[in-house]
């Protein structure tokens, strides 16, 4: 059997069901153009720690035998109310922010934290080992075992002789030097029984991808806007509400794709327009232009999430959740999607939600991702007549 053939047999698929809405408290500063103003999203304060939770539970379960070939576990699960920062790990997210390249130092100059960390608080030692620790932080093996308390107290606890330096003694133990520091009681140990531990990148350490964002000291603290890669604010292209149209409206096989801005995410991370299905529920905000009918967004469409689900994700992730996510947009970068998810004809408003995804890049092959389907997660929404952040779609 096929390798994906083998993943959409024995991973978990999850059946998407959106919530009711729920009002978004989202930090925000007002962005105008003309006589338009829009509540836009103040990425200088909202951090992981303080995104709304998400609305539905969920899991996803990778088979034993292909753990192996990711390098790591990116199984987990989830409740609805769970915070993002304990859905979301380090890999789902590399490549939007970079976050792998932070060091507990540089993270502490951006979100000063004044409590007395432990081994314990960053969540990922707890399957380092003496060995893979080395290979993280190369001078430790030049050191004595005296200095490294942690790893001396893990070696001592198996018998090891002390003679030499750590990489000499790990070389001559090498069932030892594969211990996980967990088997510890890694809260009797500061950070800084480990040197050069709070200098080295997150990205050195021993699939750190599997490492959930709140299991790293102020991570979850970061601004949006202070990341590595700093996100996308999204204002480069913004419409107008013009109207929302509830669930009566269906789908129309004259209406193709290009009259929509909604729509897939492929790979490559981009957005490709999706029109609605023929006949089918077809709840959408219609924009309009700055530039009046000669616009680009004259007219487009932003189909519901909860009328449309398209095509996502891609590799052998693209499995997951039967291949299927709410359609909307990239607005502020791959991190996560935008949909739109629900609208009120009555007061002509429109909601919108984010979804994350799963994403892995095995070694020496391509990155493969979950559709979008982890949320959704409140955010701002728009009333008629108001300013739409769209974005780029990538």
């Amino acid at each position: 059997m096929k390798l994906k053939e083998y993943l959409l047999t024995a991973m978990s698929l999850i059946p998407f069901v959106f919530p009711a809405p729920s009002k978004a408290e989202t930090p925000t500063i007002t962005y105008s153009q003309g006589q338009y103003l829009v509540q836009a999203p103040d990425w200088s304060r909202i951090t992981w720690d303080n995104l709304p939770p998400v609305q539905e539970p969920g899991y996803l379960s990778i088979p034993q035998n292909l753990i192996s070939l990711f390098g790591y576990d990116p199984s987990r699960s989830w409740s609805a109310g769970q915070k993002v920062d304990s859905v979301v790990m380090l890999g789902d997210t590399d490549d939007a922010f970079k976050m792998s390249s932070l060091s507990l130092k540089s993270i502490s100059s951006i979100a000063p934290n004044n409590n007395k960390l432990t081994l314990k608080d960053f969540g990922l030692m707890q399957w380092q080992t003496p060995a893979s620790l080395v290979k993280s932080i190369p001078s430790l093996g030049n050191l004595s075992l005296q200095k490294v308390p942690p790893i001396a107290a893990l070696l001592s606890r198996n018998r090891v002789l002390s003679g030499g330096n750590i990489s000499q003694i790990l070389r001559l133990n090498p069932e030892a030097a594969n211990l996980p520091l967990g088997k510890l009681d890694l809260s009797k140990y500061s950070l800084n029984s480990i040197p050069g531990l709070t200098s080295t990148s997150l990205g050195k350490f021993k699939s750190w991808q599997q490492s959930y964002i709140n299991q790293v000291p102020g991570l979850n603290q970061v601004p949006f806007d202070k990341m590595p890669q700093p996100i996308n604010s999204g204002v480069s292209v913004v419409g107008i509400a013009s109207v929302v149209l509830g669930t009566s409206e269906r789908g129309d096989a004259r209406v193709g794709n290009n009259y929509f801005i909604s729509g897939s995410v492929i790979r490559g991370d981009k957005t490709v327009p999706t029109a609605c299905a023929a006949g089918k529920e077809c709840s959408y905000l219609e924009m309009g232009d700055f530039s009046g009918s000669e616009g680009t967004l004259y007219g487009k469409r932003w189909a519901s999430g909860s009328s449309q689900q398209v095509k996502g994700g891609y590799g052998f992730l693209a499995a997951v959740n039967s291949g299927k996510e709410p359609t909307g947009r990239l607005v502020y970068g791959s991190g996560f999607k935008v949909a739109l998810t629900g609208v009120n004809e009555s007061s002509g408003t429109a909601d919108f939600g984010l979804f994350f995804r799963i994403c892995v890049r095995p070694p020496f092959m391509q990155k493969t991702c979950t559709p979008y389907f982890i949320g959704p997660v409140p955010w701002l929404g728009v009333k008629e007549n108001g300013l739409v952040i769209v974005g780029s779609g990538q």
